[in-house]
């Protein structure tokens, strides 16, 4: 089993790689930003696209926020209720708009569906990461 370095916290910092893995397993994350001076966290199902969470959105704040190339943040987590374990990812970025068609076409592949059945999510935001880091305890 291979150590890993320990946070200010005594947390177990993931590797890098680990972090990608799992942001890559989980269907599920929130995003959280500000939008006329509050917080917003919302849940959103994602895939990721080399390093950057990619996702589908209706119009409204998430894509304000894209437009203005806001800053942003997502996060995954998980928990084992028997080995009283688990991990945390945070993607720290700037949110965008993708608009070219064929990056569209490509993302289209990666099979990222609306968490609600029959919701109209038209449009492909994504997250350029500027920081991946990850925690894990237990």
């Amino acid at each position: 089993m291979k150590t890993l370095a320990r946070d200010h916290a005594g947390l177990d910092v993931l590797p890098y790689a680990d972090c990608l893995r799992l942001l890559a397993k989980a269907p599920l994350g929130r995003i959280s930003f500000m939008s006329d001076g509050d917080v917003v966290i919302m849940p959103v199902n994602h895939g990721l696209d080399g390093t950057s969470v990619v996702f589908r959105t209706a119009g409204g704040s998430k894509l304000r926020v894209a437009s203005d190339a806001g800053v942003v943040a997502f996060e995954i987590d998980g928990y084992d209720w028997e080995t009283i374990s688990g991990f945390s990812v945070l993607v720290t970025g700037r949110a965008e708009q993708v608009l070219d068609d064929a990056e569209i076409a490509r993302l289209e592949q990666l099979d990222v569906r609306p968490g609600l059945v029959g919701a109209e999510r038209p449009f492909w935001m994504r997250i350029r990461a500027d920081g991946i880091t990850g925690r894990t305890f237990g």
